[in-house]
């Protein structure tokens, strides 16, 4: 959602911002790393809002914390059906400029991360990119206006369940089980299944499994290992085992790969 042209700056005059919405998003830098935690203190989302062009002589600079930022033209705005929101944050009349500071929620948050440090790569990270962009210009937009209702329990529940996916994500080869998943969601294991599957399309053995067997595949292809090594690298004790599952998976068996 940054779009170019939308800074000109000369190398002695001011930089001039044109009309339209920026959005910056400053959060844990664990969060970046994909370890997302109970921050210590409230974190801030930032929307400035401009109405006319205006020249500005100074860069704006947080800390040293990981942040995305977001641009957005007015032109944009207007398309997408937000012109009437974007222009309630005037709350001067006259004024050209407008700042929200709005406190960051678990959600957005994990969000924010996961745009600094996408999941996925090429067409997939661009969609996905998109997709929480829109969703972060909404809370900066509705949320100031109290439009937004936050509600705590899904926030932390959202985030709990992200975590358990980065978790398996990051030990494939650990024998992960629905039981300690479910502990670790502080879910039953009912209720981990129903909300896994809700959040991602597919159960969290399901998820496992495809993740288990991807990665196996490229430790195969770019790493030459045997197909016993790939198949404990990724957590599966039985070779056998291994090699049926990527049988169904990728419609040959793991020694076609090497």
């Amino acid at each position: 959602m940054f779009v170019r042209g939308e800074f000109r700056a000369g190398l002695d005059g001011p930089a001039i911002v044109a009309p339209g919405l920026f959005i910056s998003v400053a959060f844990d830098e664990s969060a970046s790393r994909g370890i997302l935690t109970r921050a210590a203190g409230e974190r801030q989302m930032t929307a400035i809002a401009v109405r006319e062009a205006a020249a500005a002589g100074h860069s704006v600079r947080c800390d040293e914390r990981p942040a995305i930022g977001l641009a957005l033209p007015q032109a944009s705005i207007d398309e997408l059906g937000f012109g009437d929101a974007f222009r309630t944050l005037f709350r001067d009349g006259d004024a050209g400029a407008a700042t929200v500071s709005l406190t960051v929620s678990a959600r957005v948050q994990a969000v924010a991360a996961e745009m600094f440090s996408p999941p996925v790569a090429g067409s997939a990270a661009q969609l996905l990119l998109s997709a929480h962009a829109a969703e972060i210009v909404v809370h900066a937009l509705f949320g100031e206006r109290g439009r937004i209702a936050v509600d705590p329990a899904a926030d932390l529940q959202r985030t709990r369940l992200q975590s358990v996916k980065e978790r398996m994500d990051a030990d494939l080869a650990y024998p992960w089980s629905i039981d300690e998943l479910a502990r670790n969601a502080g879910l039953s294991r009912r209720s981990f299944n129903q909300k896994f599957q809700m959040a991602y399309g597919e159960s969290a053995i399901d998820y496992l499994r495809r993740q288990r067997l991807d990665a196996a595949r490229d430790l195969l292809i770019h790493q030459r290992l045997s197909v016993t090594e790939a198949a404990y690298r990724v957590g599966y004790a039985h070779p056998a085992n291994f090699a049926t599952a990527f049988r169904r998976r990728f419609g040959h068996s793991p020694s076609g790969c090497q």
